[in-house]
């Protein structure tokens, strides 16, 4: 099989771009075995009820490596999917798409070609769990023009524009994926409230980064978008969908590889990775990727992506009897105002940097 790897310039960009190997013109389920694999792919075709499902993912995984890895695909016209240069060991297989549910995880090895059924959705609202997160974030209503330039709520010299500006760019967004599921719901530990804005309130008090969202919302723009996040989660309770549905991935969107590792920890803080010098993207070819923690801990994650090997460094420091850096100037507070609770689940964050996982 012909493909070639691509360094992107951003720290956490690897691709790998594979272009069609000359298939007959017509394969099915039952010609898996005419898709060309090495002894390192798994390969083979996805099909429903209708026939070959193009455009859907395909995802090996398996914890038999040092550290939980992921490698994924996406099937072409025909059905047809290769999982290349998977590292040796066992991997669970299954289908994900637009449309569908997960199907069956199926287990297979490197050098194996497998046929996978396509599962339909049930309903809408199955369909809908898996849409992007950006799709429920649209749901979001913004104030009506009578809301600004003071003849309403929303602080006078407060244009649409910056109330836009801080709703799509900074405040909760600016770190969360809101919209995915931990974010479109209302955690039941936060208790019951008598509003959804009520809720909200409460939610963005929790955790030491508090301030970062609090100030924004409530000061900035005097406590607005409560009503309107309260009204966006209230909707979804009662079983309000996206209006918009995803596209399936077409052309050269069908071409990317991505792998995953999962590195650090948890209940850590992951802000940000380094693998090498955007002014020279060739530096550190292959080599190991560093994890920035923050203000979470001194150690460090290192993961080595040929041999899949996670490990840490302990960053010495000058004064280890030194208070850490909390409070006004910086990113986070001493006391939190509430319980931590955060916007959802630690996994579910879809923070910036990712909580526990590294994609390529």
């Amino acid at each position: 099989m012909c493909f070639r790897r691509v360094l992107y310039s951003t720290a956490a960009a690897i691709a790998i771009e594979t272009f069609a190997v000359g298939y007959p013109a017509a394969v099915n389920a039952q010609q898996a075995a005419e898709v060309a694999i090495d002894q390192d792919d798994i390969g083979g075709v996805v099909t429903g009820p209708n026939g070959p499902e193009a455009g859907v993912w395909v995802i090996a995984e398996t914890t038999e490596l040092p550290t939980r890895y992921a490698k994924m695909v996406v099937t072409d016209d025909k059905g047809r999917f290769v999982i290349p240069d998977l590292p040796t060991a066992n991997y669970s297989v299954w289908a994900r798409g637009y449309g569908l549910v997960d199907s069956p995880k199926v287990r297979a090895k490197p050098g194996q070609h497998l046929d996978l059924a396509a599962a339909p959705t049930p309903n809408p609202e199955a369909a809908a769990h898996y849409y992007p997160a950006i799709y429920w974030y649209s749901m979001l209503k913004i104030p009506p023009a009578s809301e600004f330039g003071g003849k309403g709520e929303v602080p006078e010299k407060i244009t649409l524009s910056e109330y836009l500006t801080v709703m799509k760019n900074r405040a909760c967004v600016g770190c969360h994926q809101l919209g995915q599921e931990s974010t479109r719901t209302i955690p039941a530990q936060f208790g019951e409230f008598p509003s959804g804005a009520d809720a909200w309130a409460r939610r963005v008090q929790s955790g030491q980064a508090a301030p970062l969202m609090v100030n924004p919302l409530a000061g900035q723009l005097g406590g607005v978008p409560f009503k309107y996040l309260g009204e966006w989660t209230d909707r979804i309770a009662r079983g309000d969908l996206p209006k918009n549905k995803p596209p399936r991935p077409q052309g050269l969107e069908r071409n990317i590889v991505v792998t995953s590792w999962e590195w650090g920890e948890a209940d850590k803080y992951l802000h940000d990775l380094i693998s090498s010098d955007r002014r020279d993207p060739t530096v550190n070819a292959y080599g190991s990727l560093f994890g920035s923690p923050e203000y979470a801990t001194d150690i460090l994650p290192i993961l080595d992506p040929k041999t899949n090997q996670v490990t840490s460094f302990k960053a010495p420091v000058r004064d280890p009897d030194m208070p850490e850096s909390l409070g006004p100037g910086h990113a986070a507070i001493e006391q939190p105002n509430g319980a931590l609770g955060l916007l959802g689940r630690t996994e579910d964050l879809g923070h910036a940097g990712q909580q526990s996982q590294l994609h390529f």
